[in-house]
């Protein structure tokens, strides 16, 4: 990989990690905040409970009924799940609410947790001690007369409290938590939100640039090719014009051999001049078959039997067929393919010709039409001679590869191009039990 694209990936990363991060700590700032409003208001509610049980001036069984009804009232809110006062020795207690979720053990206190059920508070404190005494008043109040005599006198019928004035007692608050939990779920909600969507930005982000840089690529990979293919089509014209004027003067040489062999006074003239006039045959063939490379290919589709084919090119192929004593099984009749005519002609009679050149004598060249699942045809053709050798395998399609002396070379290359100018593949596939199937794939029909 390259060290400028190594170093944006690696700097797209810790941006991530960064995102991630920055939102870790702000979803952390959400949650204290929602929590330290819990907080105050636990602390808001506890001072006014403690101010409230502290500004009684009379204590006993009026002092516990109203600090009852207190603690009842608090409850009632949404917010306070319980409420309790606790004697300094944990024998007596005041209580409202869910106190079983609560710890009202005097040893607990003074405390501050967190719960699952809620925000635990606990705050000890001193019951004042009582005010007023004898004085020279005569009403019911702190004077010195018949009302204080009634007071001392209720006082001492009452039954010992343990909120006695100047006790210690503990005040345990627990506060509902919900709100502060749902806060800290919308603020993950929504930090992870902002990482998802940082994620899938940066993900975007990337997929462009590589689409981008895949795009440039490819851009510059079609003008190379463009280039390429314009040169080779200078090149295949060149050759071809040059073929073409080698082409005249060769049949022209031919005419005076093969005039000179007719006419020759001696045998061994002649045997050279006819020896002259094979050798401008082959060369001839060969000059046709690198112009039949060189053409450009346009192919004209129309529908037809292959069959038909086969059995032209069988006719075409009888003198060799008889010389090898080579048998031709030809495909059944009834398909229909879509393709030009003269194309699929040529690359049939060459594949044929090389299963006829390959076989033994007596053997049997088979030519088969396949329908595959997605309706095309695969065409077929096999025979059962020594087959390929798997190192000459990736270059049986290259141009002027061929395994036979007097081979030129170009027969499967033309076949390659007729099948790319038409879509189709063509391959090898060794046979199974010995020899070579030849095929021609994809072709619509």
């Amino acid at each position: 990989m390259p060290r400028q694209r190594l170093m944006t990936w690696a700097a797209l990363l810790a941006a991530l990690i960064a995102l991630g991060g920055w939102q870790w700590h702000e979803y952390g700032h959400e949650c204290a905040l929602a929590r330290e409003s819990v907080v105050r208001f636990a602390e808001s509610v506890m001072n006014a409970l403690i101010g409230g049980v502290r500004s009684h001036r009379r204590l006993g069984l009026f002092f516990v009924d109203q600090v009852q009804g207190v603690l009842d009232e608090l409850v009632r809110s949404q917010d306070v799940l319980a409420a309790a006062l606790v004697s300094e020795d944990g024998t007596s207690s005041l209580s409202a609410g869910r106190v079983e979720q609560i710890d009202l053990t005097p040893a607990a206190a003074p405390a501050e947790a967190w719960q699952d059920a809620g925000y635990r508070l606990a705050r000890a404190f001193r019951l004042p001690l009582e005010v007023g005494g004898p004085g020279a008043g005569h009403g019911g109040g702190m004077g010195g007369g018949r009302g204080w005599e009634r007071r001392r006198q209720m006082l001492a019928e009452e039954p010992p409290s343990a909120f006695a004035p100047g006790s210690a007692v503990v005040a345990v608050l627990l506060v509902d938590r919900t709100r502060a939990d749902e806060a800290c779920r919308r603020a993950a909600l929504s930090r992870i939100s902002v990482v998802a969507a940082g994620w899938l930005l940066v993900a975007c982000v990337a997929f462009a640039w590589r689409a981008t840089v895949r795009l440039a690529e490819a851009r510059g990979r079609a003008r190379m090719l463009e280039a390429e293919a314009r040169h080779l089509r200078d090149l295949s014209q060149a050759a071809a014009g040059l073929a073409h004027e080698t082409r005249n003067p060769l049949g022209l040489i031919r005419g005076w051999a093969q005039r000179l062999a007719d006419s020759a006074a001696s045998g061994e003239e002649a045997s050279q001049a006819r020896a002259l006039v094979e050798e401008c045959d082959r060369v001839t063939a060969r000059i046709n078959q690198f112009l039949a490379f060189a053409r450009p290919s346009d192919p004209r589709p129309e529908r037809f039997d292959p069959a038909t084919l086969v059995a032209e090119l069988a006719a075409l192929l009888e003198p060799d067929l008889t010389a090898r004593r080579v048998t031709l099984r030809e495909m059944s009749p009834g398909n229909t393919v879509l393709a030009d005519r003269e194309m699929l002609r040529q690359a049939l009679f060459n594949l044929l010709q090389n299963a006829v050149q390959a076989s033994g004598e007596g053997g049997v060249v088979e030519t088969l039409l396949r329908r595959g699942r997605d309706g095309r045809f695969r065409l077929e053709v096999a025979d059962r001679g020594p087959g390929v050798a798997a190192d000459h395998v990736p270059r049986l399609f290259t141009p002027y590869f061929t395994t036979r002396p007097d081979g030129a070379g170009l027969g499967l290359a033309i076949v390659r191009r007729i099948a790319a100018a038409h879509g189709w593949e063509a391959g090898y596939t060794p046979r199974p039990g010995g020899g070579a199937i030849f095929w021609l794939d994809g072709i619509h029909g």
